[in-house]
């Protein structure tokens, strides 16, 4: 139930996704994108345009139904590094937004099946649907095991919900920055790449207070420099 800007509809207005699909989807601890007056809640905490929640700490099981169009990929990068949420958006699966947050991050996605008639913020379903295919995108096990269940009709698709077991304390450094380059569809930042290998690596390597000075280390050696602070096989 966030800030949603349909193609179709007036540009300031806010569409809320049905109930009955965040229902069944279980509980959510934070919403991020959530409208200032709502007619029911979406999370256990919420945040509006008034407490800018793009700039603001995430934690732990997010719903995420984002600003559309340019103002969209900003959201999903930092739903993808959060690594635990669902994220609802249209299924325009070309756009670069896809590609850089969706395709390398996601464990899965879930093909809505016909299109979403949305809610006004008074609670009122919308006499026309949103004109576009939706897509429901799961970061983390739980969540992706979690569109199963969802109540819709569709099509549920596994993108990267079986984890790259080579990123382990046993394995040599170069090893993972090189499977990690790979999932980010390289080449990639600093922060990105920081931000993977705590999404994948074991318990034991983000215990390591110096990681990120190892990784560094390991791509300055044996990586390609592409600009500053971004890196490439």
């Amino acid at each position: 139930m966030s800030l949603n800007i349909h193609a179709g509809h007036a540009s300031k207005d806010e569409w809320l996704t049905p109930p009955e699909i965040i229902h069944s989807l279980g509980t959510f601890d934070l919403d991020p994108c959530s409208p200032i007056n709502r007619p029911w809640d979406t999370a256990k905490t919420h945040f509006t345009i008034d407490d800018n929640g793009l700039l603001r700490d995430w934690f732990g099981r997010v719903w995420l139904n984002p600003p559309y169009g340019r103002m969209m990929p900003p959201w999903l990068d930092k739903l993808a590094l959060h690594g635990n949420g669902i994220a609802f958006v249209f299924g325009r699966t070309d756009i670069n937004a896809f590609h850089n947050h969706v395709f390398p991050f996601a464990d899965s996605i879930f093909f809505v099946k016909g299109r979403i008639s949305f809610h006004h913020v008074s609670g009122q379903r919308a006499d026309s649907n949103s004109g576009a295919a939706s897509v429901l995108i799961a970061y983390g096990q739980q969540n992706s095991e979690a569109l199963d269940g969802v109540a819709l009709p569709g099509r549920h698709v596994p993108l990267n919900s079986i984890k790259i077991t080579v990123i382990g304390i046993d394995q040599p450094w170069r090893v993972i920055i090189k499977t990690v380059l790979i999932r980010l569809n390289e080449p990639a930042h600093l922060e990105k790449i920081y931000g993977e290998v705590e999404r994948m690596a074991s318990d034991k390597i983000r215990r390591n207070r110096h990681y990120k000075a190892k990784i560094r280390q390991v791509l300055q050696q044996h990586f390609t420099r592409i600009t500053k602070g971004t890196y490439g096989r």
